[in-house]
């Protein structure tokens, strides 16, 4: 049997990556009378690789030099990479409004990666995940390691 209320925090979650105590973190979408919680980032990557795909595809943007299209992603992709990093090592709590304009870039700029070789495309996406990697488990530690009241050992110590 389908437990409906389990489905929609799962739908939830797909959607805004937040649990409901981050939805801050989501743009709110009212659709047929009902809340859409969206991922704020996502929703300006996704608009920014739209805009990057569609001024290719009606010939505006037709030909970047290789170096040129890489350093342009590079430089697109830096602010929403910053703004994710220090929310996930530092604990800075960024805004809608520098995640939808970050993630824009960061969409535009991957649409230029189409530009260069496929050798550095993959040496700059293998680095930025390198770095997403350290900056999850730097908040997996903050939020959840021995300085946490989320630790085990002390969610046992509260309870007896």
């Amino acid at each position: 049997m389908v437990n409906w209320e389990e489905l929609k925090r799962v739908l939830l979650y797909l959607l805004s990556h937040h649990t409901e105590e981050h939805l801050d973190r989501a743009l709110c979408i009212k659709l047929f009378g009902r809340r859409l919680y969206i991922c704020a980032r996502c929703t300006g990557l996704t608009l920014g690789f739209i805009t990057g795909i569609l001024l290719q595809a009606f010939s505006i943007i037709t030909y970047l030099e290789a170096r040129i299209s890489l350093l342009l992603a590079v430089c697109l992709a830096l602010p929403a990479m910053v703004d994710w990093w220090t929310q996930g090592v530092f604990g800075r709590e960024s805004k809608n409004y520098i995640r939808v304009p970050t993630g824009y870039a960061l969409g535009f700029g991957i649409t230029l990666l189409r530009f260069t070789e496929p050798v550095w495309t993959i040496v700059t996406v293998i680095i930025f995940f390198l770095f997403a990697v350290f900056a999850v488990y730097r908040r997996v530690i903050r939020e959840y390691g021995p300085k946490s009241d989320m630790y085990p050992g002390r969610r046992e110590e509260r309870q007896t």
